[in-house]
């Protein structure tokens, strides 16, 4: 039932990438987002293991427990350079690969993710708020391949006509000479700009009545050592209920406030730079 190919990231382990289609119908993967889910998510710095250590201390005191543990790879896709298309307009082409156990075998399942940002009238530039709350729509799995073929598709006829690099596409994909680039047929015209893998912890609070109840936390660590952590709340099929919008912000920006008065530097108000961010800040060369 499962397909296993190489993982070249990992020659020393027996590790496979299993594929949309290889373990699912509709191309879901088990315990993730839904078809389209609205994702609300404000981010907070973590400067550094110490700081960790002391939000992870008052995630306790609040009653939060660790609920999942997990090792995932982002791959990022758009026009190749310098033609940035999609995630100029806030619209994010994501293959995440998550590291599972299948029997006694470690391998990669993976699945095709589109994040949309959502415009409010928020003084903020496109879903992201001065405080750096953002509101995303997400889509994965079939949904997501199929909105990534419908846009591309929706390309005007000059766009269309400069779909190429001014580089051969072996030239683009040697900066990723090892890995198995994920594929889409009827997507050749995307390039990848971006890989990260990231080491996450995730929090959940025990009080299934409480404040923070429908709220997550998760703490990262990218492979390049940047750390930064998110709340966030997911919205099921009320996308135009504002009123849920804004009550989970502010459940969110409260948390926030309270996991980062554990470190008296700290700017709750101040926008954290996401992995993505980070990485083409500061790595992507």
């Amino acid at each position: 039932l499962f397909y296993f190919q190489h993982h070249r990231q990992y020659p020393s382990r027996h590790l496979g990438i299993m594929h949309e289609g290889a373990h699912t119908a509709d191309g879901q993967i088990n315990g993730g987002l839904a078809s389209s889910d609205l994702e609300i998510e404000k981010k907070f710095a973590i400067p550094d293991a110490e700081t960790a250590k002391k939000m992870k201390q008052t995630l306790t005191s609040l009653g939060f427990q660790i609920s999942l543990k997990e090792e995932f790879v982002d791959w990022y896709f758009d026009l190749p350079a310098p033609r940035w298309h999609f995630s100029l307009q806030d619209c994010w082409f994501r293959y995440r690969e998550r590291k599972v156990k299948i029997m006694n075998n470690w391998g990669w399942r993976g699945a095709w993710q589109v994040k949309r940002g959502k415009k409010e009238e928020h003084g903020g530039i496109g879903a992201r708020e001065n405080d750096g709350m953002t509101v995303y729509e997400e889509l994965q799995g079939k949904h997501a391949k199929e909105l990534i073929l419908d846009m591309l598709a929706e390309l005007s006829g000059a766009e269309a006509s400069d779909t190429s690099s001014d580089s051969p596409p072996s030239a683009i994909n040697s900066h990723y000479s090892g890995y198995d680039i994920p594929y889409l047929a009827g997507a050749e015209s995307l390039v990848p700009f971006a890989r990260l893998e990231t080491f996450r912890t995730s929090y959940e609070t025990t009080d299934n009545d409480g404040e923070f109840c429908a709220l997550k936390v998760d703490i990262d660590i990218t492979d390049f050592g940047y750390m930064v952590g998110e709340v966030e709340a997911v919205l099921n099929d009320v996308p135009e209920d504002k009123a849920k919008v804004e009550a989970a912000k502010e459940k969110i920006r409260k948390l926030v406030d309270l996991i980062s008065s554990s470190e008296d530097e700290s700017d709750a108000s101040t926008a954290a730079l996401g992995k993505l961010e980070f990485y083409l800040t500061n790595k992507h060369h």
